[in-house]
């Protein structure tokens, strides 16, 4: 590893993060939400990252605390892979956000109507408190409890999952895209913008959010043999 720094307890703010550029990879201790935190960063600055899990669920993370000493020898040996998992790009009014589980417009707890849009092209008119976007790996977070289904990170191709969250009517249903579509929602009333679980703005009655597949991927990397569905199981997502 010459030439290059190796960072471990990645956190913080953005100019904490920016000074660690020349990196080979970030070692991210925490849990989900801080793998979310750095996610964003990490693909900007294509650097893969190593999470040891300090948290509860630990979904992203390569190990839980006491084998990760373990996962960093297997790491400086090469002895590992590099998931590439697609992100998103939210555009609004007031500006571009990367998320790397899902976007999501509304949710205040307070029912709205939103204007659906793929491609350009008119899909429905939900009533719902919010609607949100996933990639297949925020397919099993905020998505997941909102009643969508599991897409596998590995299901021979990008794809979005749109799910409308407390939907007011039972034939609202959540749609499964490809990964070169695009996703617009407009909402007939302010609404606040998520990405990740954390507010990035709000849209005023009639605006916009364009949600799509990012040029940027988040590269997670895995130092234990990794299975999907023995995941969800051990989670106790299944």
């Amino acid at each position: 590893m010459q030439g290059r720094g190796v960072c471990v307890g990645i956190s913080g703010t953005g100019d904490d993060l920016n000074r660690l550029e020349d990196s080979d990879f970030w070692v991210v201790l925490g849990g989900d939400g801080t793998m979310l935190r750095t996610a964003a960063f990490a693909a900007v600055m294509d650097i893969p990252m190593l999470g040891i899990n300090l948290g509860t669920l630990g979904f992203l993370t390569d190990v839980d605390k006491e084998h990760g000493i373990a996962a960093l020898d297997k790491l400086l040996l090469k002895d590992y892979v590099c998931e590439e998992r697609m992100m998103l790009n939210v555009s609004f009014s007031e500006g571009e956000f990367l998320a790397l589980n899902e976007a999501c417009v509304g949710v205040t707890g307070r029912l709205k109507t939103f204007d659906l849009y793929v491609n350009g092209q008119f899909i429905d008119e939900i009533r719902a408190d919010g609607i949100l976007v996933a990639t297949p790996t925020g397919s099993t977070a905020y998505n997941l409890s909102a009643g969508g289904p599991i897409l596998a990170p590995s299901g021979g191709g990008a794809m979005m999952v749109i799910t409308p969250v407390c939907p007011h009517s039972l034939s609202a249903r959540p749609w499964v895209i490809g990964g070169e579509d695009s996703v617009g929602i407009t909402a007939r009333r302010g609404s606040p913008v998520f990405a990740d679980g954390q507010k990035i703005g709000r849209v005023s009655l009639g605006e916009g959010v364009l949600v799509a597949a990012s040029k940027y991927v988040a590269k997670i990397l895995k130092t234990a043999p990794t299975n999907f569905y023995a995941t969800l199981r051990k989670k106790k997502i299944l």
